[in-house]
């Protein structure tokens, strides 16, 4: 009885440990066909990026041949250049990392390891007048005082006009500085917003180009790109018309395919949105 049961324990342990080392040997296995799809569509990516470096390099050649293209464009041009081949390296590195990762997987299933997983005032006044000499005198008497005061009056009005006008005077003189004053820092105000639109212009100018050389650089890679699907494609067609291809041969291909599509369509949704942020930017 006491060897029937180590018997018993022995085959369940042999059995747990096999049921494990089989499921860690699917996932890695899976890990592995998944990163060799994975570098296949990058070296897919790779071979249709640097076709398209190509183009760009042979259209900059007839622009530095060409006098009606200034230095600075030219100076752009390089840019954009040196931006592609830039993307480009970065995908070899990543292709390299990847082969590398691979390796270890493989290691992995020999060994069967785990994932990692903003006022005025007018007055009257009345005279009356009477016909005997001593009113005549009298009359006369006021008359002359009513003249004289009435000179006095003029000469004081004369006199109060004369010192108002030159208060006015003085008063519209100090307007008169006053305005200039307000002329003069509307003007440097105008002067300092005209600065700030030119300068926020500038650097509009700028962004503008900087988002419009990257969405050059996305529209050949979205190109070049097209053509290695193209190349992705008539492959998986090739497998399909095979008649000894496999089911996940078929299966492989068309997830290569996917993932390039997948890649695609990640281009042109950041094209869209440079696009749009350069409509913003001309806008302001």
């Amino acid at each position: 009885m006491l060897k029937f049961l180590i018997l018993v324990i022995t085959f369940s342990t042999v059995a747990n440990v096999h049921q494990v080392g089989a499921q860690n040997t699917k996932e890695v296995k899976k890990k592995i066909k998944n990163l060799e799809e994975e570098i296949r569509a990058n070296e897919e990516m790779l071979v249709s990026g640097v076709e398209g470096l190509d183009r760009i390099k042979k259209r900059f050649a007839k622009s530095e041949k060409s006098k009606k293209v200034s230095q600075q464009e030219l100076d752009r041009k390089r840019k954009i250049f040196k931006n592609v081949e830039a993307r480009l390296e970065r995908l070899n590195k990543q292709i390299k990392k990847q082969k590398r990762k691979l390796e270890d997987y493989k290691e992995e299933l020999a060994e069967v390891k785990g994932e990692k997983n903003v006022a005025t005032k007018v007055e009257e006044t009345k005279v009356s007048f009477a016909n005997n000499e001593q009113e005549l005198a009298q009359r006369q008497e006021r008359l002359k005082a009513a003249r004289e005061k009435l000179e006095q009056e003029r000469k004081a009005i004369e006199e109060a006009y004369l010192k108002e006008q030159q208060e006015l005077q003085k008063e519209a003189n100090k307007l008169a500085q006053i305005n200039d004053q307000i002329k003069k820092e509307q003007e440097k105000i105008e002067q300092q917003k005209q600065a700030i639109l030119n300068k926020k212009l500038e650097e509009n100018r700028e962004k503008i180009n900087e988002l419009e050389d990257d969405v050059f650089v996305n529209e050949e890679m979205l190109a070049s790109g097209k053509e290695g699907l193209k190349r992705a494609e008539a492959k998986l067609q090739e497998v399909k018309a095979d008649s000894n291809s496999t089911q996940k041969d078929i299966e492989r291909k068309e997830s290569i395919v996917l993932k390039i599509q997948n890649r695609l369509n990640k281009i042109q949704a950041e094209i869209n949105i440079k696009k749009g942020e350069i409509e913003k930017l001309k806008n302001l």
